[in-house]
């Protein structure tokens, strides 16, 4: 009988062992999950100034780009969703409450941990969440109402202008822009092109290649590794970071979602120093294709524009800049 007992006990504490093992190795797995992309230092890639040759293909300037600062992400819904909760909570309105990625529910609290980038927003949204966004990290914002740079502008409702520009100076389509200031906010187009470009300094990716490719855009195995688009996203947004970094180290710069910029759309200029496109227009500027797009939309030159006032759309987010 004791030999029995002895022999169950044994094979009691061989079971209890193998279950605690068992339910120690999930949070090991879990300590693995991506962080969240957030906008302290580590979100940022400092990009060198330079000459390039900014073009699409058919027309094409020589542009010298001053040191500055690129978003190492496609801003993320939970971002968003962070500094918009404390926006409207500080006096800031906003037409759209924006949307996780090309699925997710407008408005509401992230669900999971998915970082997929943030959606459903216009630009006029985009420009005050910066403002917001500078505000809580004690910078200095960068959109104004007024050229003395004395009221950041805090509204992006449309009323009378919900479907039309309002050129007024300091309105929310044409505020006064303190380009000096350390705060967040969009890049120019040129800024845009550059850093997607960028390789050396002295070479640079060809306007006809995604951020990032080996390969022209014609090239499906090369194009896939650093863009999700309508091949390989199965017609949805994905989680940034997954793909191929460019040379500067900066993520989805191709495909994912289109990522909107400062400059109204217009015909490119002779050369130039910090070019930041006509000082009025229609349409404001979208560089970098999106998930629901082929494969020649991916390519650094391709350029693309919208209204400002228009968010229902699945397809554009942004990624914010700094200046040096």
């Amino acid at each position: 009988m004791k030999k029995i007992a002895l022999f169950f006990v044994l094979m009691f504490i061989i079971v209890f062992s193998f279950i605690t093992g068992c339910s120690t190795s999930s949070p090991t797995a879990a300590a693995t999950a991506v962080p969240t992309p957030i906008g302290g230092s580590s979100a940022f890639v400092s990009v060198p100034g330079g000459t390039y040759t900014q073009t699409d293909g058919t027309t094409s300037f020589n542009h010298t780009i001053s040191a500055f600062k690129m978003g190492k992400y496609e801003v993320t819904y939970e971002l968003w969703y962070t500094v918009y909760k404390w926006a409207v909570a500080n006096g800031y309105l906003f037409a759209n409450a924006g949307r996780q990625g090309s699925n997710g529910d407008i408005g509401k609290a992230p669900a999971d941990a998915d970082y997929e980038p943030v959606t459903t927003v216009n630009w006029r949204d985009v420009i005050i969440w910066c403002n917001a966004f500078s505000q809580k990290s004690g910078l200095t914002s960068v959109y104004y109402s007024d050229a003395g740079f004395s009221a950041a502008i805090k509204d992006s409702t449309g009323g009378d202008y919900s479907n039309s520009l309002n050129t007024t100076p300091g309105s929310f389509d044409n505020p006064f822009v303190k380009w000096n200031a350390n705060g967040y906010r969009l890049p120019t187009e040129g800024e845009w092109q550059y850093a997607a470009s960028y390789i050396d300094g002295a070479n640079w990716t060809p306007y006809n290649y995604a951020s990032g490719a080996a390969g022209d855009y014609n090239n499906a195995t090369a194009t896939g590794l650093a863009a999700w688009y309508i091949a390989n996203s199965e017609y949805i947004t994905h989680n940034v970071g997954n793909k191929t970094a460019n040379n500067l180290g900066i993520y989805d710069m191709s495909g994912n979602v289109y990522e909107l910029c400062w400059d109204w759309y217009g015909n490119y200029p002779a050369a130039s120093t910090d070019y930041r496109g006509p000082a009025s227009g229609v349409l404001r500027v979208l560089r970098g294709g999106s998930y629901h797009f082929d494969a020649d939309f991916m390519q650094v030159g391709y350029r693309y524009s919208r209204e400002p006032y228009v968010a229902n759309n699945l397809i554009y987010g942004f990624r914010f800049a700094r200046s040096n």
